[in-house]
């Protein structure tokens, strides 16, 4: 049976300013999410919370679903509870769950190839890289269509292109759950939509949860199997695109009038 991972009833404050408000989502192996909401609302913030790896000042409350020392809840083997993967040790807690944040900086100026294989470190012995493991961040490379970059130093891309590095990454780190923090950005709008269908092809294959945060609603409607809209300090909206995505949930999310078609448009050339 596949698992989800799961938030209850979750308020987030930095200091005196809350940043999150009784948010409650899961997450499902074999099906992509998106994540969709205006600047500011908490994306970033619920995606690092559900990763284990929240900011030192912030201050989390969780309301039916307690903190637990245990990964599994009491009651369901198969529901995570997201805040006790903070508690796990980290290469423990890396092999439930692959998180890539929206920015990052390498300092060593490592090959494409090196990073990526990095995600395999969490399944190492010592820290040695097994001749699978190399095996595994080349399918990696090829999976996001960069083989050809491998060799190249990491200092030496584009923007896009080091963020395509990064999600080949969390793919070769074989997690059961991946997040990721806009992984659409500084990508051209061919490959867009390309990485988005591969990832939900991804999540249905290999029976992994996928979490994206993305901006642009179209996309999230097109792969999505699952959206979760997300407006400021208010319960989140989620479902299936077919049942909430319609101009009264996108006005409270965004405050802002829309309209709502099914249109068909361009196809990946990729």
């Amino acid at each position: 049976m596949n698992r989800e991972l799961v938030l209850r009833g979750l308020s987030a404050y930095y200091g005196k300013k809350t940043v999150l408000k009784n948010v409650s989502v899961s997450i499902k192996q074999g099906e992509l999410t998106c994540l969709c909401g205006p600047n500011g609302c908490g994306k970033s913030t619920l995606l690092s919370i559900l990763a284990g790896v929240p900011d030192q000042s912030l201050k989390v409350l969780q309301g039916t679903v307690s903190q637990r020392s245990s990964l599994q809840t009491l009651n369901n083997p198969n529901v995570i509870d997201a805040l006790s993967l903070h508690k796990l040790p980290r290469k423990l807690a890396a092999k439930t769950v692959a998180f890539m944040q929206q920015n990052e900086y390498s300092t060593w100026d490592f090959t494409v190839r090196e990073l990526v294989l990095q995600g395999r470190f969490c399944h190492t012995k010592n820290g040695f890289y097994t001749q699978q493991d190399e095996e595994l961040a080349d399918d990696a490379l090829r999976e996001l269509q960069i083989d050809s970059l491998a060799q190249r130093p990491v200092h030496s891309l584009s923007g896009g292109e080091f963020q395509k590095a990064r999600i080949a990454r969390a793919i070769c780190q074989q997690a059961d759950f991946i997040l990721l923090d806009e992984p659409a950005a500084n990508l051209d709008f061919v490959y867009e939509p390309w990485l988005l269908k591969k990832l939900h092809t991804l999540a249905q294959e290999k029976g992994i949860g996928i979490l994206l945060s993305v901006h642009d609603i179209n996309l999230a409607a097109s792969y999505a199997d699952t959206l979760i809209l997300l407006p400021l300090l208010t319960t989140p909206i989620c479902g299936k695109i077919s049942d909430i995505l319609n101009k009264e949930n996108l006005k409270l999310t965004y405050g802002m009038e829309f309209e709502c078609q099914k249109v068909n448009y361009f196809q990946s050339l990729l």
